[in-house]
């Protein structure tokens, strides 16, 4: 782990003045597992949870990863179970205290934590599940930065809002809490009681869901040219687009067809992994951090089958099940590749072969766009 990877942590468990160190004596010092390594960690936990352990392990060994990938981790992994020594010793001495503190001060009893991240990019932000003893009491989101804070703000304010004006038939998480750790962002939120986090497949969407959310946001006669989203959406693209993304842009400002586009909300992330069913047999939805109002309906069908499905053709049925005549569904594909374009330009600064993928697809659509 480098010095800079290492100050990242830092904030993120013990605050700017706190310290994290690989060894000394335990102490009053928490002791958290780094894994897979402790070179390279995505996920810390606890070592006075067991059953936090336990479930990072079980999270891990069946998540979304790829096979090989699972195989490399359970080895290393699971010889952690047995181990006392801890890979990262976490305190504070200031008011604020650790992150594991100021939670355990929120929820009023003291907690313990796991916390996961993705990969270094900009839109890395931790994800905490907080245990009371074997039980998971409440699961929080860190913005560390100024891109992962608006995300985090932006969840928080439809999470309340959802609170006093419920979607019918759907839970989602309830707010316990939403202010800062530092610097940073802090939602706090209770545990949805779901059958399985890991999510459904993805025939098993609940598209008429979907169709009701966006019936009871519909807003009439706004050009998509004259919506918010829209004009972060250019901003977001920044001066240095490419010719395919500067075209879509020229064309979308000057075709007056974009008028007619019926504007909505969407959830930003409607996918297999954000949804699932509570034990009662509930819907539940999650992870609205992208959700928005002012945008185009019909973008969240085209999320799920261009990110889990057969790309942007599969949505074609789904869009006419939801009203959307078929001389739109193009339009559509630009607006919604735009958006793509936007956060694989946040995210991949290095412009990985994903996304070239991404700007080949806006290509084709372009150029087959009459």
């Amino acid at each position: 782990m480098d010095a800079a990877e290492k100050l990242w942590w830092r904030k993120v468990l013990v605050g700017p003045n706190g310290s994290i160190v690989s060894d000394g004596a335990d102490g009053s010092s928490e002791r958290y597992a780094a894994l897979p390594r402790a070179s390279d960690p995505r996920v810390f936990v606890d070592l006075d949870c067991p059953k936090a352990m336990d479930d990072a392990i079980d999270r891990m060994v069946s998540s979304r990863t790829t096979n090989s990938t699972i195989r490399g981790l359970v080895s290393p992994v699971s010889s952690l179970v047995g181990r006392r020594k801890a890979d990262w010793l976490a305190s504070s001495d200031d008011e604020m205290g650790t992150l594991r503190e100021h939670l355990s001060d929120i929820l009023g009893r003291p907690v313990k934590l796991w916390v996961s991240v993705g990969p270094p990019r900009p839109n890395r932000k931790p994800v905490v599940r907080c245990y009371a003893g074997n039980e998971m009491v409440a699961f929080a989101k860190l913005g560390p930065d100024a891109h992962t804070k608006a995300m985090v703000e932006n969840e928080a304010s439809w999470l309340k809002r959802f609170m006093t004006e419920p979607l019918e038939e759907v839970v989602t998480p309830e707010l316990i809490y939403a202010g800062s750790y530092g610097e940073t962002a802090l939602i706090l939120m209770s545990p949805l009681d779901l059958v399985d986090d890991l999510g459904v497949s993805i025939g098993e969407m609940p598209k008429e869901t979907l169709a009701q959310f966006l019936q009871e946001r519909t807003e009439s006669g706004l050009s998509v040219r004259d919506t918010p989203w829209w004009k972060d959406l250019a901003e977001r693209l920044g001066d240095e687009k490419g010719e395919s993304v500067a075209s879509a842009v020229s064309r979308i400002t000057d075709d007056s067809l974009f008028d007619a586009l019926e504007i909505s909300a969407w959830h930003g992330d409607w996918s297999p992994w954000n949804t699932g069913t509570t034990r009662s047999g509930r819907l539940a939805i999650w992870d609205w951090e992208r959700a928005a109002e002012g945008v185009p309906a019909g973008l969240d069908l085209l999320h799920l089958h261009y990110q889990y499905g057969v790309g942007l053709s599969g949505a074609t049925l789904d869009l006419a099940s939801l009203g959307i005549p078929t001389s739109h569904h193009r339009r559509l594909h630009v607006l919604y590749l735009l958006e793509l374009c936007a956060r694989h330009t946040e995210a991949d600064a290095l412009k990985t072969p994903r996304h070239r993928r991404v700007l080949d697809a806006l290509d084709g659509v372009l150029n087959d766009w009459a």
